[in-house]
């Protein structure tokens, strides 16, 4: 049975749960597991806007508030009270200040502890499961007055004053300075306050029938739990916002994940006994498979044995066609890729701004025939080569100057790699128009044409 540790300024008490009620008890058995709730004035409330952050990022920006908001205290969490992973939200940031009180009293527990839970966390949480909003929880304790302010859900002030006695005649007065805050600082609109939901006995607390939210049947006082019922069962369900570090939860989670491993041992021996029939028949189509590879090996060892009496009638050497086919598979590995020659030609004006590719061609030619300057003769190329040919666009007006510049820079480029052979350049002549027979200019775009030969990667040379 779930059994609560409730630790206060009083000590600790513990409670069961039993027919629909909390009840005290003395101690608990050594396997219960505890659920504990804090009942501190060290407990701090603070709303974080969270942008849209992933993964690392996301944690890491998490940790750092809550580093920088308790940064003498392991017992803290975030609780995401709105938004998503696509979208921000308010992420909400609780803890303990200072846990030396509460750290003493988990040093003395012999059970195993599922987690730590805050009074405020707790009423806000509880606050969001039943749908209110908008509202003052104030919760009254023989020596504290908690008082809680949720405004869309978010808890915007959170209070603990001393009490010095249990009459409520003092806790109208302090309700009173909260409501003057939530006005002051423009919380909430003048006049448009929310009201009260006070968790004890309303008749001795000063408050006003017309100021107090109607109490929910849930959060009514029940069994020895009191006001505390619905706290208690909140905690009960193990939800967000347990503060305890990993070393006090360490037994619990070590149980469960024995547990899980028990009933994923117990479920595989169950399959295996129900699955189990099946093997024979499984076994029997394992056979016939194996039947079935048999015949095709010996149908393929036949084929291989025709096609040998039949190489050997046409006189044809099997180890001469398996050498022509692994030929032509490395000389198609040979040759240049279109992205490589692609790649090749961007480089070459990779660094000029004003310069535009016009026309790009490539052809892998026949040996003996030339696509660069077909009417001269084929002569010292590579037995197998691509030739390439390209022309330029230039983006702005230059001079024939600027442009015998840039020429001579695409060709000195393209001579930098000893394993392309240039042979059109339009730098080896003056690009300037000069007049032809006396009719208009010669406007012969400038075309580079060059041999690559298939063993070199067309951008680099050969290692």
């Amino acid at each position: 049975m779930k059994t609560i540790l409730f630790i206060d300024a009083s000590g600790a008490r513990y409670f069961r749960h039993h027919r629909g009620a909390w009840q005290l008890i003395g101690k608990p058995h050594d396997k219960d597991i505890l659920w504990v709730i804090a009942d501190f004035p060290e407990e701090i409330l603070e709303a974080l806007s969270l942008p849209v952050l992933f993964g690392r990022d996301r944690s890491q920006f998490i940790e750092r508030h809550l580093s920088a908001a308790f940064p003498h205290s392991q017992f803290r969490a975030s609780v995401n009270m709105s938004g998503g992973v696509l979208k921000p939200g308010t992420m909400l940031l609780a803890g303990l200040s200072t846990a030396e009180a509460l750290t003493r009293e988990l040093a003395k527990l012999n059970n195993p502890l599922s987690g730590v839970w805050g009074v405020s966390i707790l009423l806000t949480l509880t606050a969001r499961r039943l749908g209110i909003g908008d509202a003052i929880l104030v919760l009254p304790s023989p020596h504290y007055l908690r008082i809680l302010v949720v405004k869309h859900f978010i808890p915007v002030v959170a209070r603990c004053i001393h009490r010095y006695s249990e009459e409520g005649a003092h806790d109208s007065d302090e309700i009173g300075r909260t409501i003057q805050h939530l006005e002051g600082h423009q919380i909430f609109e003048h006049g448009a306050t929310p009201r009260i939901l006070y968790l004890g006995d309303s008749t001795s607390s000063g408050l006003k029938l017309t100021e107090q939210f109607p109490l929910p049947d849930a959060m009514s006082a029940k069994g020895d739990a009191g006001y505390l019922h619905s706290l208690f069962e909140e905690a009960a369900s193990s939800p967000r916002g347990q503060l305890s570090p990993l070393q006090f939860r360490a037994r619990h989670l070590t149980d469960r994940l024995r547990r899980a491993a028990y009933i994923g041992t117990a479920g595989c021996l169950l399959a295996t006994i129900i699955f189990g029939q099946k093997d024979i028949h499984t076994l029997i189509k394992l056979d016939a498979q194996e039947h079935t590879l048999k015949t095709n090996l010996q149908r393929a060892t036949n084929e291989s044995k025709r096609f040998a009496n039949y190489s050997g009638e046409n006189k044809t050497d099997p180890a001469t066609v398996r050498q022509a086919t692994k030929f032509a598979s490395l000389e198609i590995d040979a040759a240049p890729t279109p992205q490589s020659i692609l790649e090749y030609v961007a480089s070459l004006i990779a660094d000029l701004p004003g310069v535009r590719i016009r026309n790009l061609t490539y052809k892998f030619p026949q040996p003996g025939e030339r696509y660069c300057q077909k009417n001269t003769p084929a002569t010292n190329s590579p037995l197998r080569h691509t030739e390439l040919q390209f022309s330029i666009l230039l983006t702005g007006d230059l001079s024939p100057d600027e442009q015998n510049e840039i020429n001579s820079r695409i060709s000195t480029m393209i001579r930098s790699n000893s394993r392309v052979q240039l042979i059109q350049d339009p730098a080896a002549h003056s690009s300037i128009n000069t007049i032809t027979g006396g009719f208009g200019t010669d406007t012969t775009d400038a075309e580079w044409c060059m041999s690559i030969p298939w063993n070199v990667t067309p951008h680099q040379d050969a290692p």
